[in-house]
Formats: C-alpha cells, sequence, structure tokens
C-alpha cells in the first residue's frame, strides 16, 4: 500500500482497506539493549515489532495514554530506522497502523506499507494503559 504524505496530510489511502483489529495488544518490556515495543493482534496473524524506541526507560514509565506514539491525519507519527517504518494516525474513532519494510516506491516517491490495520480509538488506548501498568509493576 502506498500512502502518500505531503504538506495537505495523508492521502492515497482508502479506510475500508484497513482491516479491523479487535483484539489488538501492546507489549512493553524492558530488557539490558532498552525497550521493546510490540504490537499483536492475533486475529489478523500480525507481530509488529519495533526496532527501538528513541524515549528513555524513565521517560516511558511516566508516560499516560496521551504519550503514546499516534498523530492525526494532517500530522502522523512516523518512524523508521534502517528500512523499517511506522505510521501511525487517529482518523474518527480508530486509531490507524501503517508499517513497512523498507521498499520505496521511485515513481511516487513515498514509502511502501506491507502491513496495515486499524484499532478503534478505546481498545486502543486500553491496551497501551495495560502495557504501561504492567510495565510499571514489574
Amino acid at each position: 500500500m502506498i500512502i502518500d504524505y505531503n504538506s495537505n496530510g495523508l492521502t492515497g489511502f482508502h479506510a475500508e482497506e484497513f482491516p479491523e483489529a479487535p483484539d489488538f495488544a501492546v507489549e512493553l518490556t524492558s530488557s539490558e539493549f532498552g525497550f521493546n515495543l510490540t504490537y499483536r493482534v492475533q486475529s489478523l496473524a500480525i507481530t509488529m515489532e519495533w526496532s527501538w524506541l528513541k524515549a528513555t526507560d524513565t521517560e516511558i514509565r511516566s508516560w499516560t495514554v496521551s504519550d503514546v506514539p499516534r498523530g492525526t491525519l494532517q500530522e502522523p507519527y512516523y518512524d523508521s530506522d534502517q528500512g523499517w517504518n511506522v505510521m501511525i494516525w487517529e482518523m474518527g474513532d480508530h486509531v490507524y497502523v501503517a508499517e513497512g519494510e523498507g521498499d520505496w516506491d521511485e515513481d511516487r516517491d513515498s514509502n511502501t506499507y506491507t502491513m496495515w490495520f486499524k484499532v478503534p480509538r478505546g481498545l486502543h488506548d486500553r491496551a497501551w494503559v495495560a502495557a504501561l501498568n504492567r510495565l510499571r509493576v514489574g
């Protein structure tokens, strides 16, 4: 999937092409190399492992749901590292997630996304709150 991101925001995608993730889960664990963040959607056979998080241990442990990675249609959250990229934005009652593995569309001068899904906003927030609470306790 090609999603264009220009001065007007995101274009070139159709919301109905994003499958719903009714069992979205966030795993946030600490290791000697930093934090590991994984999004899982078992019903869609999706495991999305983030390459790395730029926030420190102390920062992440103090996060609230308003600090988690997501943006808007006009200014989506975007991150990339060594050929991996992710874009996350809210639209309506959903949070949309698109992940790519570094394939570049030369004709459109844009990333190609290989996995995408949408999560009801309430479920997205609950999954993040649960992951942050587990991190603080464990």
